[in-house]
């Protein structure tokens, strides 16, 4: 043992981690009652559902850089300092328009919970030689907060209002920043391991993208004309077809462009990406549904919803060491994204009429089953095609690297969810309407939500098919 640690050091890393995971978990169960509070428009709903991972997920590319210049306990300080505020101004917000900017201001701050606390639990660690056990405290606290998010978020809007829930988020960041002002020593800036460069045009890109493609598929809510949804399509494909572009060509950009590279890596980003914006569409719409059409509180909604994030804790952990094994999940992660297929096709089975609640909980089981199963072997290839280096500081770099790659994915994913399930409740013929104090026209109506399901269950099954077929393992047979 190379010594000890302050007890209240790893508490104050797991507490930042369970800030940023509980702004995404406990939210969703609030969504439906802030939209009827402050009479939100449908595209307004989408936007403060999206707002927090559309903020984080690129803005963690620049994480590495800053911790590595200014030293992780610091910046970790920082950011839970820039979440505290946010999340007390979205609790005293009075309109639509302040409370997205609360939610982009979050995730702002809440892109450096994830990977620095991280970063800061491995030094400390390292320090006993017990690396694995600091990884998988990590894990399982993202993993209880997914879990326990929307009961908790739930219980608070049910018993005050959703208020209550940014209150929560505040205190909880702000005794987090406590711990580490006291428990954490700073390390100061990184000399053991190789810079990363700050990539201004590769994060400015991803950016604009994510918000192009956001208003995009906002766009048939709004009513927006054919030119205009044409013109923002198009200028998405521009942003995404550059960026993509600059990473191949800019090896020290901060996206990690060998994973693009590779076919297999590729693929593994590309079903983050749809896996994510599946799930969130799902639970999107399934809350609302939960709310409006059968009339329960958060809390029974949360309760009733709960299987589709817990199973995810057990088969994640089955998909990571299977993929280990096999060293190839493409069978997983089309079994994961089919089994988020059947339960949407499970939850619009209603005919006109609400699901049943058992048949509804049991389609949530199958999203939760399938969202662990692609999520743990999508990141387990991740991670394992950057574990190889000669040098074990290079081996941290490029590891750290692709992890933060693969979580912007995940995250880009998670914001477009809401988007996306507007965009197919207008497809359905079912377009969002206005929100009122106790009625919303489409979101939550058996049919629409029905029928977007249903489409959004054909499309999800037919990526899964195209990313993971058998042509692909024929290729790596091969």
């Amino acid at each position: 043992m190379r010594g000890r640690i302050p007890c209240l050091a790893p508490f104050a890393c797991y507490a930042a981690l369970l800030c940023g995971a509980l702004a995404i978990a406990s939210v969703t169960a609030a969504v439906p009652a802030v939209a009827a509070d402050l009479k939100m428009a449908p595209a307004q709903i989408q936007w403060f559902a999206a707002a927090y991972q559309l903020a984080c997920g690129p803005l963690q590319l620049a994480v590495g850089h800053f911790a590595d210049q200014y030293g992780a306990r610091r910046i970790l300080l920082v950011a839970l300092a820039t979440f505290a505020a946010a999340s007390l101004l979205a609790a005293a917000a009075t309109t639509a328009a302040v409370l997205i900017a609360a939610r982009l201001v979050q995730g702002v701050g809440g892109a450096a919970l994830s990977p620095v606390s991280l970063a800061l639990l491995l030094a400390l660690r390292r320090r006993t030689d017990n690396e694995p056990h600091a990884v998988a405290g990590w894990v399982s606290t993202a993993a209880a907060a997914s879990c326990l998010g929307p009961v908790l978020g739930g219980l608070l809007t049910s018993l005050t209002d959703w208020r209550a829930v940014f209150g929560a988020l505040t205190l909880l960041a702000t005794a987090s920043a406590g711990c580490a002002l006291h428990a954490l020593g700073e390390p100061g800036p990184s000399t053991t391991s190789p810079r990363q460069p700050l990539d201004i045009a590769g994060i400015t890109l991803c950016t604009a993208a994510a918000i192009t493609a956001l208003i995009t598929l906002t766009a048939p809510t709004v009513t927006a004309s054919a030119p205009a949804q044409a013109g923002t399509g198009l200028l998405t494909a521009t942003l995404i077809g550059l960026l993509v572009f600059r990473t191949r060509r800019d090896p020290q950009g901060t996206l990690d462009a060998g994973l693009l590279r590779q076919a297999v890596t590729r693929r593994a980003l590309l079903v983050l990406l749809v896996l994510f914006s599946a799930n969130s569409a799902f639970t999107f719409l399934t809350y609302f549904t939960l709310t409006r059409a059968y009339g329960l509180s958060p809390l029974s909604a949360a309760l009733i919803a709960l299987p589709a994030v817990a199973p995810a804790v057990f088969t994640a952990r089955l998909a990571a060491k299977r993929t280990g094994e096999h060293r190839d999940g493409s069978r997983l992660m089309r079994t994961g994204l089919l089994c988020i297929a059947a339960g949407m096709l499970i939850s619009g089975c209603g005919h006109r009429h609400p699901t049943p609640l058992w048949l509804l909980s049991g389609a949530c089981a199958f999203v939760g089953s399938g969202l662990g199963l692609a999520n743990g072997s999508a990141m387990t290839v991740v991670s394992r095609s950057r574990s190889r280096s000669r040098s074990r500081s290079r081996t941290s770099h490029r590891t750290a690297q692709a992890a933060a790659t693969a979580t912007t994915f995940a995250m880009l994913g998670g914001a477009t969810g809401p988007a996306v399930a507007g965009a197919a409740l207008a497809l359905a013929g079912h377009p969002p309407r206005a929100c009122g104090a106790s009625t919303c026209d489409a979101l939550g109506t058996p049919l629409g939500t029905q029928l977007a399901l249903s489409l959004l269950a054909l499309l999800t099954a037919a990526v899964a098919f195209a990313l993971t077929g058998r042509r692909h393992e024929g290729r790596r047979q091969r």
